[in-house]
């Protein structure tokens, strides 16, 4: 699952917005994925949930994400680090320094 999937998964449509906006503004930042894993926690810890099952599956769908492609980004393919973070467009639109950048983003440098 990569990190537009798991916004999808929020129950509320005004969370979702909001989760979506923080991570589309980070696509295009100059930060890494470091800095994505504080944002999300910030964002996680600033926002209330209602208890039902949709919530929890979200949050365990956010928490494998995480496990998954933040803390083994180290062991990811290139590949595998793109369709993680939905940065595909972006590389196979970028030019070289764009390309430098997402890599650098997503902790691969060359």
């Amino acid at each position: 699952m990569n990190i537009d999937e798991v916004v999808d998964l929020l129950p509320d449509e005004k969370l979702r917005s909001d989760l979506a906006k923080w991570v589309n503004d980070w696509k295009e930042d100059d930060t890494d994925i470091t800095r994505l894993e504080k944002m999300l926690s910030k964002w996680h810890s600033y926002t209330w949930f209602k208890d039902d099952e949709r919530t929890l599956h979200f949050l365990n769908q956010l928490n494998e994400f995480r496990k998954t492609a933040i803390s083994n980004v180290g062991g990811l393919t290139m590949n595998e680090r793109l369709y993680y973070f939905c940065l595909f467009d972006n590389w196979d639109n970028g030019n070289v320094q764009q390309k430098d950048k997402i890599r650098h983003k997503l902790l691969a440098q060359a």
